[in-house]
């Protein structure tokens, strides 16, 4: 799947439980138990109390993967508390176990290019200019996805050789995925701390998307139009996504022209957000286009 590694799916995919957060808070001797905790109750939106489990598995890691899973969740949960520092530490942290481990290497480098991606937001909220340009340069070198094509431009951007910019966005918005690879085009792709992605193609890539979106999930469906978005109703498509894993939360997509199609936008969110949310998200975007 193309999809990036969201803060709520990638939290799922590093493991979940039978057992209730409170469960699991009275129970915790070793890692595995307290970072399943951690998770628990970052699924219930409890952060502070995801916090200190987390802190609990740090302190019980004995493995590189333990000492890495533990700094990811860390660098998430930090993120939705706004503690930048704390998440530009956890981030950077999280990258360096990955890098000095050949076998993790192996299985994570697309980690690797998140994190770097986390510490370039976290750097950008810090305004720590220089941070922002080396952590952004590692994003774009190691993203296995990224395709060929993609260079760094200090301190927060990106530029691809068919002229696309991908600038670092403020406000929470982390600049993550620069598609290309197979058969995606070349895009930037925004995520926010709701788990909202937006992707910017440059063109008419609107048939493109829509072959993407469909071979990348399991199930899609059409619906109609909300609302809100009425306006832009002429040239898009509201896609049902169904659910990524049995455990979460369904997730549906938009896809748009703008500019009389000279870029293509699409918006990836849970079904749960708010429409005004989404229509503030597409003036923005629209805007930049």
């Amino acid at each position: 799947m193309m999809r990036v590694f969201l803060i709520a799916a990638s939290v799922l995919a590093l493991g979940a439980s039978g057992l209730s957060p409170l469960a699991q808070a009275q129970t915790a001797p070793d890692f595995t138990q307290a970072f399943r905790g951690a998770i628990g109750q970052m699924l219930t939106h409890d952060y502070e109390q995801a916090r200190l489990l987390a802190e609990e598995a740090q302190a019980l890691a004995t493995t590189p993967s333990e000492r890495y899973r533990a700094r990811h969740i860390l660098t998430d949960i930090s993120a939705r508390l706004g503690d930048w520092q704390a998440t530009a530490t956890y981030s950077a942290e999280a990258y360096a176990i990955i890098m000095d481990d050949p076998a993790l290497q192996d299985a994570l480098m697309l980690n690797a290019a998140h994190m770097a991606a986390e510490e370039a937001r976290a750097a950008y909220q810090l305004d720590d200019a220089e941070r922002v340009a080396d952590a952004n340069a590692r994003m774009i070198r190691h993203h296995p996805q990224a395709g060929d094509g993609w260079r760094a431009v200090a301190p927060m951007g990106a530029i691809h050789v068919d002229g696309l910019s991908c600038p670092l966005m403020s406000q929470g918005f982390l600049r993550f995925d620069l598609l290309g690879a197979e058969n995606a085009l070349p895009g930037c792709v925004y995520w926010n701390l709701d788990d909202v992605g937006v992707r910017v193609l440059d063109g008419d890539g609107f048939d493109a998307e829509l072959s993407r979106l469909e071979a990348a999930n399991e199930t899609v469906s059409e619906l109609e139009m909300a609302e809100a978005l009425t306006r832009v109703a002429d040239r898009a498509r509201l896609l049902d996504l169904g659910a990524p894993t049995p455990v979460s939360e369904p997730r549906r997509a938009l896809v748009l022209s703008v500019n009389d199609q000279s870029r293509t936008l699409t918006l990836e969110y849970p079904a749960s957000t708010p429409e005004g949310d989404l229509e503030l998200l597409t003036e923005r975007f629209a805007a930049r286009a």
